[in-house]
Parts: C-alpha cells; sequence; structure tokens
C-alpha cells in the first residue's frame, strides 16, 4: 500500500485519543506528545549535525499539533457536515503558520505524501499548493473516524457521510487524468551528482580531484547534447575566486564544448561571503551570479551574534551575506530561469516570486551531504517538486549526494533521476540529461499565492464569530425575558382596567404608573 493510502487513515488514532479527553488541557498534552514523537522520528536525520538541535526542533514543532488538539477538542461537538471541513481548515493553517513563523520549517507537511504524484494531481497544487493536499488527507481522516462507528453500528451514514466519500472518489479520479501539455520551447539540461564527501572536500590535495570528477561526469553527459550542465551547490571547493587555476579548468570546458555551466560555489567580497550559484558562458566568460537569499539559521548565520555572543561559542561559524536581490538569469537560447539554492526550494514564496518575475524553468543546486545515507534526501525531493507543481514550471535539480532529478508537472513522476545500475539514487555519482520546456503562462496559485489557506482561516474566523454572535444575542435575550414579562405583565393589567371599568386605557396606564411607582418599564413611560 502507497504511504498516501496511509496517510489518509494516520490521524484516526489521535482523534480517538483527543475525543477521551475531557479538558483542553489534556487535549493538547495528548496532541502535544503524538507530535514531539512524529516529528524526533521523521527528523531524525538532524543528530547527524546535532542531537540537541533535534530536541529542540521536535520541542518546537509539537507545539502546533499540541494546539491543532485543543482546536479539535472543540471542534469536535459540531454535526459531520461542519466538522468534515473545519478540522481540515484548522490544520491547514496551523501548517502554514509553521512554514513562515521564525523564518519557517515547511518540512513534512502532510500534502508531501503526494509529491511524485503529478499529472492530475499538479492541477490543485497550482491553485492550492501544498496546502489543498493537507486538507485533502485530514477530510480523509475525520471521514475514516467517522467510519469508525459505521463499524461499531453506533451511527449511521448520513448525507453528509456519503456526500464526502463521494469528494473523496472525485478526487481519486481526478487524479488519473492525464494535465494537457502545451507546446513548449524545449531545451536539453543535464545534472550532474558528484557524491563528494566533506573529507575530500575540505581537503586541500583534493581540491583538483574535486573539480576533474565532476568535469569528467560532464564529458559523459555531453554525448546527449546538452545545452545547460548544472553542477551542485558548493560544487567548487573553497572560495572559487582564490583559486584561479581550478577556475580556469572550469571555464576552459565551458569554451571547448560551447555549453553553459551552473555551478555552486563560496564566493567572497571583500568581507563578505556568499552562497553562489556561479553561471559560466559558452565563451569561458561569467555570464552572472545567483546568491542565496534565505539563510539557513545557526548553519549559515547565527542570530543576535553581538547581543548573544556566547552562541558564537556553541556554534563556531562565520556568518554568510544574504543575497541583496532575486536575480532572474535571462540567457539567450536558454531563456529565464530563477536558481533556487540549498534549503530555498522549501519556500513556497521564493519559487512563486521568480516565476512571477518570468522564469520560464526553475533550478535547484543543494549539497545534503550532511545527512548521510538518510530520509533526508527523499523529504527535501518532496518539497523541491511542489515548487515545480504550484508554479507549472520544470525543475532541474542537482545535489552533491541524492536525489538529483529533472521535473516536468504535467509528466507522471521526473523525466530523468541519477541513479546507479541497481536504482539507488543516494549515495551514488553519476549524471541525468532530459528535455525540458519554458512555460511562459502564470498559475493561479503563483499569481495570487495561499488564498486557499487564507480562506480556511476566515472560514473558521467567520465561524467562530457567528458561533458567539449568537451566543451574544441569546444572551442579551435572556436578560431581557424579565422586562417583556413586566411589560406583558403591565398590558394585561390595563386591559382588563379597561375592559372592566372602560377608563380610557391612558388612564388605566397612570393608574397602574401610581400603582408601581418607579418600577414601572421606562419604554412604557415613552409609550405614555
Amino acid at each position: 500500500m502507497s504511504v498516501s493510502f496511509f496517510g489518509c487513515i494516520a490521524l484516526v488514532p489521535l482523534f480517538l485519543a483527543l475525543e477521551r479527553v475531557a479538558s483542553k488541557r489534556a487535549a493538547f498534552g495528548v496532541a502535544y506528545l503524538t507530535g514531539l514523537l512524529f516529528f524526533i522520528s521523521t527528523l531524525q536525520w538532524i543528530h547527524y549535525v546535532t542531537w540537541p538541535g533535534l530536541v529542540l526542533l521536535s520541542a518546537y514543532l509539537a507545539l502546533y499539533v499540541g494546539v491543532f488538539g485543543i482546536f479539535y477538542h472543540w471542534a469536535k461537538t459540531f454535526p459531520l457536515a461542519i466538522r468534515l471541513w473545519l478540522i481540515p481548515a484548522g490544520w491547514v493553517v496551523l501548517e502554514y503558520i509553521r512554514g513562515t513563523a521564525l523564518t519557517g520549517f515547511g518540512w513534512v507537511s502532510l500534502g508531501h505524501m503526494f509529491s511524485g504524484r503529478s499529472g492530475g494531481m499538479s492541477t490543485l497544487a497550482q491553485v492550492t499548493g501544498v496546502a489543498g493536499f493537507s486538507f485533502l488527507i485530514v477530510f480523509a481522516n475525520v471521514l475514516c473516524r467517522e467510519a469508525v462507528d459505521l463499524v461499531q453500528q453506533k451511527s449511521r451514514p448520513g448525507r453528509a457521510f456519503i456526500a464526502a466519500l463521494g469528494v473523496v472518489l472525485l478526487c481519486l479520479l481526478a487524479a488519473r487524468i492525464p494535465v494537457a501539455v502545451m507546446p513548449k520551447k524545449n531545451i536539453n539540461v543535464a545534472v550532474i551528482q558528484g557524491n563528494i564527501s566533506f573529507k575530500e572536500f575540505w581537503n586541500d590535495a583534493s581540491k583538483p580531484l574535486v573539480i576533474d570528477r565532476q568535469l569528467e561526469l560532464s564529458r559523459q553527459a555531453l554525448k546527449q547534447k546538452p545545452q545547460l550542465i548544472v553542477w551542485p551547490e558548493t560544487a567548487f571547493p573553497h572560495f572559487m575566486w582564490d583559486h584561479p587555476a581550478l577556475v580556469d579548468k572550469v571555464t576552459a570546458f565551458a569554451r571547448a564544448h560551447q555549453v553553459y555551466l551552473l555551478i555552486g560555489a563560496v564566493t567572497k567580497e571583500g568581507e563578505k561571503y556568499f552562497n553562489s550559484a556561479v553561471l559560466i558562458g559558452p565563451d569561458g566568460n561569467i555570464v552572472g551570479t545567483r546568491n542565496k537569499r534565505h539563510l539557513v539559521l545557526f548553519g549559515e548565520y547565527i542570530p543576535f551574534r553581538k547581543e548573544l555572543p556566547f552562541l558564537a561559542d556553541l556554534v563556531p561559524i562565520d556568518d554568510f551575506t544574504p543575497g541583496a536581490e532575486d536575480a532572474i538569469f535571462d540567457v539567450p537560447g536558454l531563456g529565464k530561469f530563477g536558481v533556487l539554492v540549498c534549503f530555498e526550494d522549501t519556500i513556497p514564496e521564493l519559487a512563486r516570486r521568480y516565476t512571477q518575475e518570468g522564469a520560464e524553468f526553475l533550478v535547484n543546486i543543494t549539497n545534503d551531504a550532511w545527512f548521510e545515507d538518510s530520509g533526508q534526501l527523499k523529504m527535501h525531493l518532496d518539497n523541491a517538486q511542489f515548487r515545480a507543481y504550484e508554479n507549472g514550471r520544470a525543475l532541474v535539480r542537482a545535489t552533491n549526494t541524492g536525489r538529483s532529478c529533472i521535473i516536468d508537472p504535467s509528466a507522471q513522476g521526473p523525466l530523468a533521476c541519477v541513479q546507479d545500475g541497481v536504482g539507488r539514487a543516494q549515495r551514488v555519482a553519476g549524471f541525468a540529461v532530459a528535455s525540458i520546456g519554458r512555460e511562459t503562462r502564470q498559475t493561479f496559485y503563483t499569481k495570487y499565492g495561499d488564498v486557499f489557506t487564507g480562506l480556511c482561516f476566515l472560514g473558521i474566523l467567520s465561524f467562530m464569530l457567528s458561533l458567539r454572535m449568537l451566543l451574544s444575542i441569546l444572551l442579551w435575550t435572556i436578560r431581557l425575558i424579565p422586562t417583556w414579562l413586566y411589560f406583558l405583565k403591565v398590558r394585561v393589567w390595563a386591559w382588563l382596567l379597561y375592559a372592566f371599568s372602560r377608563k380610557p386605557e391612558r388612564q388605566a396606564i397612570e393608574s397602574l404608573t401610581v400603582a408601581y411607582g418607579d418600577t414601572m418599564p421606562l419604554v412604557e413611560k415613552k409609550r405614555i
């Protein structure tokens, strides 16, 4: 069975546990513990860099699951027709906050279970982004939770259950509908995966060998006549401009074979360091440089270095400088493309911004050698693929140790991936070549962003406000009941006096006013 199938039932045990607790505090505790175990197990690859960081990050991320527990405790009392959209909407909003707050951490979103299943599924991503898939997964879990009661004969299938089941079936059918492919201007691209260890990278004697290995893989790729060859992040060892002989070797290769080379390198300008993507033209000259903008916390910079100097002792690194502006490469014959460096492919807004600025395809260069042969490499690819789906752009992804792929959002899976003879994609060296299309149209998501998430938030807010308003009206009505009863009592006495004494009604009410004194309702006095 597929991972996405298990995702559609994975939250049911949590739902059942939350329905057995009596207080919001207990609901938070159950959900927080669940989230803590989930994040520690799925992000265990962080221990290759830091064990304390793994625990602290997991403890922070689990807070969002804890808040969801409180939300579910509140939402579980509503009818199924309301729960079916209210609970998924709450999850989507919390995932969005997790992916944006404090520089954001959007990894292991539920929607990532559908990465690699493009075709019809990419159509939904072009409207809702990854949030739409997370919504559907939680929707299916709420439906499966209801099915548990049906199996145990605690309830009967109502209209809401049948309608929700129909929605799920329609989504499964839509996933199999192929996406119409528009005519495009195609270019051939190649990705190089050198599989270079950090021991080789930092060894001065290995610098020429690192360059030679990647040049040899590039020569092999030239047999399929690529117009652009992409090397991974930091493919050039140490500071690029400090080694002119190695730079000359790389530029000579581009000039000899009349090909564009995009390579990752650490560059330096004065006292500033940049994590850069450098484009070399067929004439051997530097076409342009794109510096990484979104730096990794404690990996590429230390926050509050001056205010909290002890942090520099805990993490002894020099700060990189973020790029000053987004740079779209506009190259004759290749077209316009934007480069996402390292973890920038996990930030939807950056890829969206490049596409808005005219990028016809996207490139991602990264180096995940820190995390060995772990699940991080696959999770990183899951993030990257959604940037292609959301913006309707091909994504050319070159990594050092895996997984390097060329992705077309309209195809059923990647066009090409670097693999060895037995199908391994991680910790292997190789190359992949494919033809990609240059797209100019913009998707709904590219134009308008996370509108779907905004609608989820507004839906929850309006529902909560409407409930509060109804409650306020009810309380206001209850407070007025004594006044209304008093008014009715006065009117009845006035009618009786009028009927039996034949006095005018005004005189009857005046008589009652004398009898009741100042206790007579103000509304009656005004009426007189």
